[in-house]
């Protein structure tokens, strides 16, 4: 993915959006935020479904009926996802989904759009910096499989307000998304650090173990009887 794909013009063309996620900033994406992670709660839910079928065929061996065994464990799934809800739901509406910066041409102020709201305009001067984490694993000698690089963001603001390390999407190109904060935020002062850790993916190591054929034959193989006469 381009720097375009990270750095927008906004909707107005008077921002620079540093973009990690779409949407947010008005409670009507709010509320489709929160039904959201609703819906991955219980979809997650699912991936315990093989320990749910043990629980109901145990309850069932000790004597529950099946209905009833199946209609519990339902009822705790459910439940569960609804305990945990509100706070997976409040993390995401705090978490920035964007950066934005204005004027577009040079920025002086800059703010985060979160998920239900937008907070104010502050100066530049408070950031502090903007931090580039990639993290390469490269094939070792042999290995079909091609280099993965993973990408991390962080906003460092002086206030001590949430930034937040986000995780760019697969396939950013940091050279160039290195180059347009650069030329975006560098007028400003802004400094925008890189830092690239490289390790080789490592090599599978073949199976230990099994039969080993082969050896000396038997000690007597060449021996036999001899005929007295």
């Amino acid at each position: 993915m381009s720097a375009d794909g990270l750095i927008r013009r906004g909707r107005d063309g008077a921002t620079v959006d540093l973009v990690f996620e779409s949407g947010g900033g008005s409670w009507p994406a709010a509320v489709l935020l929160v039904l959201r992670q609703l819906v991955v709660l219980l979809a997650v839910g699912l991936a315990f479904l093989p320990l749910g079928v043990l629980l109901v065929t145990v309850a069932v061996i000790v004597g529950a009926t099946l209905v009833g065994a199946a209609t519990v464990c339902a009822v705790l799934w459910v439940a569960a996802a609804l305990v945990l809800w509100p706070f997976v739901a409040a993390a995401e509406l705090r978490a920035p989904r964007r950066v934005q910066f204005a004027p577009a041409g040079a920025p002086t102020e800059l703010r985060f759009v979160r998920g239900a709201r937008a907070d104010a305009w502050t100066p530049i001067s408070g950031l502090r910096r903007i931090q580039l984490d990639e993290s390469v694993e490269e094939p070792y000698e042999g290995d079909p499989e091609p280099a993965v690089s993973t990408l991390d963001i962080t906003v460092v603001v002086a206030t001590g307000a949430d930034g937040g390390r986000r995780r760019a999407p697969k396939g950013t190109d940091a050279d160039a998304l290195h180059r347009a904060l650069k030329d975006l935020l560098g007028p400003a002062g802004v400094p925008v650090l890189r830092r690239t850790e490289r390790r080789v993916r490592p090599e599978p190591r073949p199976p230990s173990g099994g039969w080993v054929y082969g050896g000396s034959g038997s000690a007597n193989s060449g021996g036999g009887f001899s005929g007295g006469g």
